[in-house]
């Protein structure tokens, strides 16, 4: 642009008192949203983005993206966030919601509307129908009109998770709406509505593979979070930190975790990254409190073997970084105790169940029936182990398992998948031989221990399978 023109409309934006002055030559001007926003720093306010650890570092470049979409004038800029699964797409994108009320860019009663594109994919019509509208009769199943995710969102942020999953027609529909404002609801046909809603797109695939050119064209902010294996050990410490705080408040009391339980949380491969990691150290918390409540111990304590054998793992790599080990962790402590901390923070998973009370609960039932100390710890053991299955079926199979599982059992159960499909004329899906190694892998592990393993059903499968046992097994 012409310098002469680019200088009568800044001064044209400071008449209209659109956006500030600031003093000195040469003369720079700044949009009023930054003036609030660093107002608000100046005072020692702290911004929704400064809760993320990891905020002055691994995640310092997303931030600062992040801000300059949510503050451009007039209305912000749609965004894209791309990163690996558990990277924290989600609680990134409510980030910058928060940060877009405080800096009065929205309302403080503006909705923030979230949606997975990936629950509705294998029905096209439906989806639309959630993020346009509908009118009645649209469509078979269409009984009533509907308000669709936009009319929702008017005025604040549309988050649109696994948006790659929204097929080519959905994309042509959303980039419509992002040019002009305008959408249409399904079996809307006169009617055209308007809205103002910044939308706020995450997938983990390339776009170049799965969205239409003419779609990013119209997201112009991209913004990428990294995998925790490229975060620093510190922030990975302050994750660990954070995590273990969060459970010691959901028991109040405090949780100790052996030196090397604590080294090998900061080392092992975490292939669905702060996701997986909060979820292992929950696991190994859950069996910490069992051992906390049939052994009568004095306090919780997280040892090497209530870790999950690929969490162990990570003990491999202490000749790797010793230096940066040692900073972060005391060499002449072997216990490390972590307190409910001060201020609660963002949980970066949400919880599907409180496996604590749910080990509470179901000890005191089993003391009311007369178990003794081994009786109940075998039983409880099977509670946990359901947890464990139930926190594994919220990993993806294909990328976790060949991290997960020993090898060597991965190539047994493969092995054994074959000739039982051969033999039975059938076919397995792939959850079905993670359960299967991964059950095998957790009997090893017990056998390994010493622990007593309990089938809660096993008079009942004796039983039904006797007849194909050959005498004397």
């Amino acid at each position: 642009m012409d310098r002469a023109n680019v200088s009568r409309y800044l001064n044209d934006l400071f008449k209209e008192n659109k956006i500030k002055k600031l003093p000195g030559k040469p003369v720079y001007y700044e949009t009023l949203k930054n003036a609030l926003a660093e107002a608000k720093r100046e005072k020692g306010d702290a911004t929704a983005f400064d809760r993320l650890i990891g905020s002055d570092q691994s995640l310092k470049i997303s931030i600062q993206q992040a801000k300059a979409a949510i503050l451009y004038p007039p209305n912000g800029l749609h965004t894209l966030i791309l990163g690996k699964t558990g990277t924290g797409k989600s609680l990134f994108a409510e980030c910058m919601y928060e940060f877009a009320r405080e800096s009065a860019v929205i309302p403080q009663d503006a909705p923030f509307i979230s949606f997975n594109c990936a629950d509705y994919a294998q029905n096209p019509q439906l989806l639309f129908g959630h993020i346009f509208g509908v009118v009645k009769g649209a469509y078979t199943g269409a009984e009533e009109t509907r308000d669709g995710l936009l009319a929702q969102a008017d005025g604040g942020i549309l988050f649109l998770d696994e948006i790659h999953r929204l097929p080519p027609e959905g994309q042509e529909m959303l980039f419509t709406f992002i040019d002009k404002g305008e959408f249409r609801p399904l079996g809307e046909s006169s009617k055209v509505h308007r809205a103002q809603v910044e939308i706020i797109g995450a997938t983990t695939e390339s776009p170049d593979n799965f969205l239409l050119e003419t779609f990013t064209r119209r997201i112009p902010m991209t913004i990428t979070l990294p995998q925790l294996a490229e975060r620093s050990m510190e922030e990975r410490y302050q994750l660990v930190e954070f995590f273990l705080k969060q459970e010691a408040r959901r028991l109040n009391q405090s949780i100790r975790v052996h030196r090397q339980a604590l080294i090998a949380f900061l080392l092992y491969h975490a292939s669905a990254n702060v996701g997986q990691l909060q979820r292992d150290l929950k696991l190994a918390c859950a069996k910490a409190f069992l051992h906390y409540k049939t052994k009568a111990a004095n306090y919780i304590l997280i040892e090497q073997d209530d870790l999950p054998i690929h969490v162990q793992k990570g003990l491999l790599h202490m000749k790797d970084e010793p230096e940066k080990l040692n900073r972060l962790i005391d060499v002449n402590k072997t216990i490390f105790k972590f307190a409910d901390a001060s201020e609660p923070g963002p949980d970066l998973v949400v919880e599907v169940d409180d496996v604590y009370q749910a080990i509470q609960d179901r000890a005191e039932e089993l003391l009311k029936e007369g178990k003794d100390g081994s009786e109940l710890e075998a039983e409880l053991y099977v509670d946990v182990d359901q947890y464990f299955h139930d926190y594994m079926e919220q990993l993806p199979t294909q990328q976790t398992a060949k991290e997960i599982i020993d090898p060597a059992i991965w190539e047994l159960t493969e092995a054994v998948y074959h000739v039982a499909e051969k033999r039975l004329e059938r076919s397995y899906n792939d959850k079905m031989r993670f359960a299967f190694a991964l059950h095998l892998q957790s009997t090893i592990e017990r056998i390994r221990e010493q622990k007593h393993i309990v089938h809660p059903d096993l008079n009942n499968v004796r039983k039904k399978i006797s007849e194909g046992i050959p005498s004397g097994n």
